[in-house]
């Protein structure tokens, strides 16, 4: 039977962190090895781990300095000793199935990453509903769209290999993770279970809250990087374009449109090999002419000519604005 490590990092998370480790504990399929990594917490974190500790031989307490959660969980891999393993945060809380679900599934589809819908509680709540389907995730993680979240993911551990969380970045290194583990593996199948496998706490204290505002500048680091790394030659007039168009929703000049194509280009033709690959394409090529119909006939050209031949439909679609 396949084994299953859980990683939690923990940082001044003491009126949290039992229910976080309880929900870890009563799940219907038990983790083999549960490793907290205490990082360097001043509150009473620690005392409240070392409680659990002493009555539960699976949990596997690592202590440092405080270095961020990304360096926590880059000690936690190296301690995983699983077939697979289940992220968590010290604030949420599992639901009571999640890893027999998660499990399951990843064996049924052969994924190599899995996550779930989420449900926030907190200072805010709502229903987070993520894409499911390998490829439609692929071009989220291009286009900045809704992808994995971090502590509702499972991982297969031969995956990672030496791939580790970037200690840089202080916003998104989560997304940037499986940004990476994605470039590096491009064969990789991910997936998001359609149920709501983890409660997601929120508040004023979560990183996500306290950086939001830098996000754009981690993001631009991390594709800038990678990118290159995978053969993708972006430059940063580029990726604001990218961001601008993708994830601000606003349009640009034609002159910067003219610069940015081959980008979109190459990263649509990096993914579009996939079975359903071609109909998202032409989504996303159909969003782009939308966006910027203003700017009148030539732009329309300029997008058909990185569109790609024959797509009749998106033609269609085209000379409908034009």
């Amino acid at each position: 039977m396949n084994t299953l490590s859980v990683l939690l990092p923990v940082y001044n998370a003491a009126p949290y962190l039992s229910e976080a480790i309880e929900s870890l504990l009563g799940q219907t399929r038990q983790a083999d090895q549960i490793v907290i990594i205490n990082d360097g917490s001043t509150d009473h974190s620690l005392e409240v781990i070392e409680q659990y500790r002493r009555g539960e031989s699976r949990i596997q307490l690592i202590s440092q300095d405080n270095s961020g959660v990304s360096s926590a969980r880059n000690i936690g891999l190296s301690h995983c000793e699983g077939d697979y393993v289940a992220l968590m945060d010290a604030d949420d809380i599992c639901q009571p199935n999640r890893f027999e679900v998660q499990l399951e599934a990843m064996d049924r589809k052969s994924l190599d990453l899995c996550g779930s819908w989420i449900r926030t509680f907190g200072s805010k709540v709502r229903d987070v509903r993520y894409p499911t389907s390998d490829t439609e995730l692929k071009y989220n993680y291009l286009f900045l769209g809704r992808t994995i979240a971090n502590p509702a993911a499972m991982i297969k551990r031969s995956i990672i290999g030496d791939l580790r969380y970037n200690e840089r970045l202080i916003f998104a290194e989560d997304f940037g993770f499986f940004f990476s583990l994605l470039l590096a593996n491009p064969t990789l199948r991910m997936g998001n279970i359609p149920q709501f496998l983890l409660n997601y706490r929120t508040h004023s204290a979560q990183a996500s809250q306290r950086h939001a505002e830098k996000n754009q500048e981690c993001l631009k680091l991390l594709f800038i990087e990678k990118f290159n790394e995978a053969g993708l030659a972006v430059t940063e007039q580029q990726f604001e374009t990218h961001y601008r168009i993708w994830k601000s929703y606003q349009a640009v000049s034609h002159e910067q449109l003219a610069a940015y194509l081959p980008l979109m280009r190459e990263l649509i033709g990096w993914i579009e090999q996939a079975p359903d690959a071609q109909a998202i394409a032409n989504t996303y090529w159909n969003r782009l002419h939308k966006q910027h119909a203003a700017l009148g006939k030539d732009t329309a050209q300029l997008i058909r000519s990185y569109s790609g031949e024959p797509q009749s439909l998106l033609q269609r679609l085209f000379r409908r604005f034009t």
